[in-house]
């Protein structure tokens, strides 16, 4: 009787449990299609109805083939999809499985490996990198003797090595060693690495410093990046759709979304190359990276097995407390993250972009709540964010909630004066043009990427709807200029 009794009672929790299991799923599916259906855009006005979209619409309306997202909620992912296509010329559908260049997210990934090793005493983040380096030396002394550079300054940008991102290589190119792109040198298409300020002493994004990072790390364990990546990282947190290996793309069962221009094009080869690999060379899918960002909150918690709580609380930490360079990041720098908020509103986000391909990462480690999409053009993060947005409507997230502007009349006489060129102090110009959209002005970027604006009352006077870019336009004694992304532009 008691054997029986038992046996009743294990089919009774099995009953239980696969029921409880059904509708989370139920619950978690249902969420995942109103994410799916609610993409919104940045900007609603006062008294205006609020559409929303479908992941396939927007596609479609932005040109973009093909996006991957995950959903990271309490601390685990309860959903991914992909959507789209492997391409503009292909009917084959994006999957979860289907593998992206995940651009500079490739960095916060190194990072994390770099900070396995410290915490091993493989390394130390706070030796000077020349103790590291043995293939290449820096082309000039460090302008501060007391301040040289350490991993932890190419790390966390403060390094003063100059700036810039990779274009990477077409196809059959021939592809420079580090070293060559470092000093500049034929076949590199990037200008030599320089000194530029002392480590320390200011934040500038460095794509040179990683790959310098990338040299030193090869050149102290004698082995290929790929491989230190491998051992450090990718295995350890079942990354098993992910490599930093340039022939990655020809060796994985996994099928391979080709990168496409603004308009949907696709690129020449399907992709570039990235031999600066520890910058802009990962290879991955969405629901790979989302398990970074969730062991990184593990480890902010202390709960981790994999990373020390004092590591990940390093790499979260502001690279310069004292001083407020959100107007400049979208929030505080840290080591290859960007920060914001406080307490349960604490994030921490990284984007990504290589010719034809849009990442982006972003975790709430107080809440274990985030998301990460991958997309397979140069408009992927238009769709992306309406996407995030979309995600924050649905379960309720603190940000990326649409901006709500009341409508402003217009002048068109004092409009009409804002019309023509506008010059930053780089040189780069951008242009205020009549349109026939929105309320009758446009802006046109260097890459001719066109904005149509919208008058709005408050400090910034005109608003793209779509991409939510704030544009200000101030007039001294006759001198017009225009404010926009944190920059101004005088009238030529």
């Amino acid at each position: 009787m008691t054997k029986y009794l038992f046996m009743s009672t294990m089919i009774v929790i099995q009953i239980v449990i696969c029921c409880q299991a059904e509708i989370v799923v139920a619950e978690s599916k249902g969420e995942q299609i109103a994410v799916e259906h609610g993409l919104r855009l940045p900007v609603v006005f006062e008294n205006d109805s609020v559409p929303t979209f479908s992941v396939e619409d927007r596609l479609a309306f932005y040109q973009v083939p093909g996006l991957s997202f995950a959903l990271i909620d309490n601390g685990k992912v309860v959903w991914t999809n992909g959507y789209g296509r492997l391409s503009s010329s292909s009917e084959r559908p994006v999957t979860s499985s289907t593998v992206f260049q995940a651009a500079s997210l490739a960095k916060p990934v190194t990072a994390f490996a770099l900070m396995r090793m410290h915490d091993q005493g493989e390394i130390d983040i706070n030796k000077p990198i020349t103790e590291y380096l043995k293939s290449f030396q820096l082309p000039v002394e460090q302008a501060d003797a007391d301040k040289v550079i350490s991993f932890e300054n190419l790390l966390n940008h403060s390094s003063g090595l100059s700036a810039g991102g990779y274009m990477g290589y077409m196809q059959g190119a021939t592809i420079p060693t580090d070293q060559q792109t470092l000093l500049g040198q034929n076949p590199a298409n990037t200008k030599a690495v320089a000194v530029e300020f002392a480590a320390g002493k200011q934040v500038m994004y460095s794509g040179a410093g990683y790959t310098l990072a990338e040299v030193a790390l090869q050149d102290e364990f004698g082995k290929p990046f790929e491989q230190l990546m491998d051992t450090w990282v990718l295995q350890p947190l079942d990354m098993h759709h992910s490599s930093f290996d340039m022939l990655y793309p020809h060796q994985t069962k996994n099928e391979v979304a080709l990168g496409h221009d603004s308009v949907g094009a696709i690129i020449d080869g399907g992709w570039r190359r990235h031999p600066e690999q520890a910058a802009a060379g990962l290879w991955s899918t969405a629901e790979n990276l989302a398990k970074l960002a969730i062991e990184l909150t593990k480890g902010y918690h202390g709960k981790s097995d994999v990373i020390s709580k004092r590591s990940v609380r390093q790499m979260l930490a502001p690279v310069k407390p004292e001083e407020d360079l959100s107007a400049y990041f979208g929030g505080q720098p840290a080591m290859t993250f960007v920060t914001d908020g406080a307490e349960k509103r604490f994030l921490f986000k990284h984007n990504g972009g290589n010719v034809g391909y849009r990442s982006f990462m972003l975790m709430y480690p107080e809440t274990g709540d985030g998301a990460v999409f991958l997309t397979n053009s140069d408009a992927g993060f238009s769709v992306g964010f309406e996407m995030i947005r979309a995600v924050s409507y649905v379960y309720d997230w603190p940000d990326y909630k649409a901006k709500t502007y009341r409508r402003r009349m217009v002048d068109p006489i004092k409009q009409h004066r804002l019309e023509g060129d506008y010059e930053f102090e780089n040189g780069l110009q951008v242009s205020l043009l009549k349109s026939k959209l929105a309320d009758g002005i446009a802006i046109k970027f260097p890459n001719g990427d066109i904005y149509p604006l919208s008058a709005v009352e408050g400090k910034h006077q005109y608003v793209h709807q779509d991409s939510g870019l704030e544009v200000s336009f101030t007039d001294i004694d006759g001198q017009l200029s225009v404010f926009l992304y944190n920059q101004t532009a005088l009238k030529k």
